[in-house]
C-alpha cells in the first residue's frame, strides 16, 4: 500500500473506542480465569496484556510453576486442588503438555481465550491513564499498543485489576499498601523485623542443555565476578533448571515498582556470574559440554502493592482458617516468606509457616474499599503481607480470578457495584454460580435440586483387593528423596521389599 503524507506540526496516534460490561488489566492466571468466567457467564469482557503471551508468571517468558493449595505436598493438603477454569487449564496442559513445556501452555492459554466470543484480547497493550466519574468510579482506561501503534479507550461500568502492580488501582487513587505491617497492628507474630525484610523480590530463571561435545563460555563484562556474595552458590548442581532456582531472588530492599529494571539487571548479572562459576570455576567438569539454552528477560515478580478492600486477610484468618459468610475461593500454600536481600542474604531463602489446611478467602478482599466499580484480582488483593506470602501463588490467583469474573457478570447483569453482592441472597446466589462452575468454596455447599449426588448410591459389580503392588515397573532415581503412600486398613501388617542399585557403596534411609 503506497502512502505519501506530507509534513504537518503534529500527528494524533490511531485511536479506537472500546465499551464493555468489563475491562480486566492484566492477563496472568487470574486476569485470564476471570475473563474466561465473565465471558461464559455472557458479559462483553475486555482483556488487556502488556505482555506478548498470556500466563504472567507461568509463561514462557518467566517459566514459574503454577503451584496452590496443594502447596507442593509439602503439608497435608496434598489432595486439595483448585477447581473450575484453572483445574481446567492444568488438565488441558498435563493432556497436551506431559513435559511441562512453557511454550505449549501459551498455545493453551491462548486458545483457551480465543475461543470464547464475548472477549476481545489486546495483547502486547499497556494501560497508561484513565479518567473517572468522580472520586470514587472509574469511567475508562486508556492503553497504548506498541505493535499496532493504536491507543485504545475502553469504557464500562465495571473494571478489574489483575495487573500484578495494581496500575489502575494506583492511577485511580485506590487505597493501597506496600511492605509489611508492624505485628500488633493484626497481631501477627510471623510479621517480619528490618532486619529481615519487609518485601519480597524478584526471580530470573535460565536453563541449560548437554551439546555432547566441548562448549567455551565467555561471560559479559556485566557478570557478577564475586561468587563468594553468594552464600548458596556451591551447592549449586549442573543438572539445576528453571525454577528450581527459585532462590535466585532480588530486590526487596528496592521499590519493586519503579525500580524493577534495576533488580532486572542485577539478576541478569546474578545469573551469568553463576553460569560463569559453572563452566569456568572447575568445579563442575562435567558442564564441559553444556551450553546457556535460555535466560530470562524479565524476572518474576513475587510482590509490589496491596490493595485495601473491605477486609484484610492476615494471619489468623489462615492460621485459624476462620469461616467467612462471603467466602468465595481458598487457598492453602504456606505462608512463604523471604529475606528481603534475597540471593545475598545468609540465612535461609525461605521460612514457610504451613497453616495446615486450606482458608477461605472473603469476597470482601476482592474488591477496592473507595473505588467502588474496581475488583481486585491476583497478587494484588486485600491482605496483610504475612498472609500475602500464601494467597499470591498462581493457582490461588486464578481462583479468586473466576470469583471476580461471576461477581462482575452478577453485577452487570443487575446493575450492581461489587459491595452491592453481600445484601440479601445475592451472596449466596454467587457462591452457588461458583460452585456450579467448579470452584468449590470450603464449607459452602453447592445447592442445587438438580443435583443427585447427594442421594445417589455407588455400586459395583465387582471388588478388587489389592495384595501387592508388583516390582516390575521403571526404575525411579533417588537423586532426590521419593516416598510411596498406601492407604491401609488401621493394624494391618505388611511385607515391604525394595530393589535398588547403587553405583557405589551408599547409605539408603
Amino acid at each position: 500500500m503506497k502512502t505519501i503524507q506530507p509534513d504537518k506540526e503534529k500527528r494524533a496516534l490511531n485511536n479506537e473506542v472500546i465499551q464493555a460490561d468489563l475491562v480486566i488489566t492484566g492477563g496472568g492466571m487470574a486476569g485470564t480465569c476471570s475473563a474466561i468466567t465473565a465471558a461464559r457467564a455472557g458479559i462483553k469482557v475486555v482483556l488487556v496484556q502488556d505482555r506478548p503471551v498470556l500466563g504472567g508468571n507461568a509463561s514462557s517468558e518467566i517459566r514459574l510453576w503454577i503451584l496452590g493449595a496443594t502447596s507442593h505436598m509439602g503439608n497435608n493438603n496434598r489432595w486439595a486442588r483448585e477447581g473450575g477454569v484453572i483445574d481446567e487449564i492444568l488438565t488441558e496442559n498435563l493432556y497436551r503438555n506431559r513435559e511441562g513445556n512453557p511454550l505449549i501452555l501459551d498455545t493453551i492459554l491462548l486458545e483457551k481465550v480465543t475461543r470464547e466470543e464475548n472477549i476481545r484480547l489486546l495483547l502486547n497493550t499497556a494501560v497508561y491513564d484513565l479518567e473517572k466519574d468522580g472520586p470514587d468510579m472509574i469511567r475508562k482506561v486508556l492503553a497504548f499498543c506498541s505493535q499496532n501503534s493504536t491507543r485504545y479507550e475502553m469504557l464500562a461500568p465495571l473494571f478489574a485489576d489483575a495487573s500484578g502492580d495494581g496500575i489502575v488501582g494506583f492511577l485511580a487513587g485506590a487505597a493501597f499498601r506496600m511492605g509489611a505491617e508492624d505485628p500488633g497492628e493484626f497481631d501477627e507474630g510471623l510479621a517480619p523485623d528490618g532486619n529481615y525484610g519487609e518485601l519480597l523480590g524478584h526471580t530470573l530463571y535460565f536453563y541449560s542443555k548437554d551439546t555432547g561435545q566441548p562448549v567455551k563460555y565467555i561471560p559479559p563484562s556485566f557478570a557478577l565476578k564475586e561468587f563468594d556474595r553468594i552464600p548458596k552458590i556451591r551447592s549449586i548442581k549442573t543438572s539445576d533448571q528453571g525454577a528450581y532456582f527459585w532462590w535466585l531472588e532480588y530486590g526487596g530492599r528496592l521499590d519493586t515498582v519503579h525500580q524493577s529494571e534495576e533488580i532486572k539487571w542485577e539478576l541478569w548479572k546474578i545469573v551469568y556470574g553463576i553460569w560463569d562459576f559453572i563452566k569456568n570455576s572447575g568445579n563442575y567438569p562435567e558442564a564441559e559440554t553444556y551450553t546457556l539454552e535460555w535466560v530470562g528477560t524479565i524476572p518474576g515478580k513475587r510482590e509490589s502493592r496491596r490493595f485495601e478492600g473491605d477486609y484484610m486477610l492476615s494471619q489468623s484468618d489462615l492460621v485459624e482458617q476462620r469461616q467467612h459468610k462471603d467466602a468465595v475461593a481458598f487457598g492453602g500454600w504456606a505462608m512463604d516468606l523471604h529475606p528481603a536481600d534475597g540471593v545475598y542474604s545468609d540465612q535461609p531463602s525461605c521460612n514457610q509457616f504451613h497453616s495446615k489446611g486450606i482458608y477461605q478467602i472473603p469476597l470482601r478482599c476482592y474488591y477496592s474499599k473507595n473505588i467502588r466499580n474496581l475488583f481486585l484480582a491476583g497478587r494484588i488483593i486485600s491482605c496483610t503481607h504475612v498472609a500475602f506470602g500464601s494467597t499470591r501463588v498462581m493457582a490461588t490467583c486464578a481462583i479468586g480470578g473466576q470469583a471476580v469474573g461471576m461477581a462482575a457478570a452478577f453485577c452487570a447483569r443487575d446493575g450492581l457495584l461489587p459491595s452491592d453482592l453481600l445484601q440479601g441472597s445475592r451472596l449466596g446466589n454467587l457462591q452457588n454460580a461458583l460452585n456450579l462452575s467448579g470452584q468449590s468454596i470450603p464449607f459452602i455447599p453447592l445447592c442445587d435440586k438438580k443435583n443427585l449426588t447427594g442421594s445417589a448410591r455407588l455400586q459395583a459389580t465387582s471388588i478388587y483387593v489389592l495384595r501387592e503392588i508388583p516390582g516390575d515397573g521403571p526404575w525411579h532415581s533417588l537423586e532426590q528423596a521419593a516416598c510411596q503412600m498406601i492407604p491401609i486398613p488401621d493394624g494391618a501388617q505388611l511385607h515391604v521389599t525394595v530393589i535398588v542399585k547403587s553405583k557405589e557403596t551408599s547409605h539408603l534411609r
